[in-house]
């Protein structure tokens, strides 16, 4: 059996083809920019065993994000009650 006539079954060629896939009559130009280049993680990575360290670190970053953003707005909060004090101070020092 050579490599083609295994890879064109149906049971394997699902794995090997690109969802996103639209046929077209027409031409096609590509972008050849590295930018718009995407990796084809489910082809080319499929050997490399995810690590649960990547795993764990990203979810730490996660949290991390989300303690940064709490923060984020307990310090907005303080600082619009911190000028509306010195706004009433302001007007109390007036008269």
């Amino acid at each position: 059996m050579s490599l083609w006539s295994w890879v064109n079954r149906p049971s394997e060629l699902s794995k090997f083809t690109n969802p996103l896939f639209e046929a077209n009559s027409l031409v096609i130009w590509p972008s050849v920019a590295p930018q718009s280049l995407p990796l084809w993680e489910g082809l080319f990575l499929r050997w490399n065993r995810p690590s649960k360290y990547l795993d764990e670190a990203h979810e730490e970053m996660v949290n991390i994000i989300g303690y940064n953003r709490e923060l984020q707005a307990k310090v907005n909060v303080l600082r619009r009650q911190l000028a509306e004090l010195e706004t009433e101070d302001g007007k109390q020092e007036s008269p």
